[in-house]
């Protein structure tokens, strides 16, 4: 009984398991490029953040956009400048994370949000890979101005 069950329940298995793995596959952006530079950009959902993880080690340099408070972030406008300060790669995030492909070098990476800016240097590795995390604070609380530190403070807008 066993035997029969185990032969009518293995092909099903496999089924389900390549089926999930073409849905990872699916789910993860087409690679794009800019002066020679292959990036993707993306992580909206669990089956993208998946994909994601099992494309992290064919880019060099991955990051991760998100809010103080924890929440995930797109939109985020984001320049690679190369240490001579060359542009590198210029582009607008579609979701949480950008991961990039980029030769060993150190690079300047500018990332904006709502107005608000950071910048920030990294060493990319000839081998291997290097990862940057950008927070800003709450997004809804652009413009609020802190008056006192035990208060939440007063919108300006």
């Amino acid at each position: 009984m066993y035997t029969k069950l185990r032969f009518l329940l293995l092909p099903a298995f496999f089924v389900c398991v390549c089926a999930s793995g073409t849905a990872l596959a699916q789910s993860l952006p087409q690679p794009a490029s800019q002066n020679g530079v292959s990036y993707i950009t993306g992580g909206v959902g669990e089956d993208e953040v998946q994909a994601f993880r099992a494309a992290a080690p064919n880019y060099n340099l991955r990051m991760t956009f998100a809010s103080k408070a924890g929440n995930y972030l797109s939109d985020v406008d984001v320049t690679i400048a190369s240490g001579a300060g060359q542009p590198v790669l210029t582009v607008r995030t579609e979701g949480p994370f950008l991961y990039v492909r980029l030769p060993a070098g150190r690079y300047r990476i500018g990332a904006q949000r709502l107005h608000v800016s950071e910048t920030k240097t990294i060493q990319v590795p000839a081998h291997g890979g290097a990862e940057l995390r950008f927070y800003w604070d709450d997004p809804d609380a652009h413009g609020v101005i802190q008056i006192c530190k035990n208060c939440r403070g007063a919108a300006r807008r």
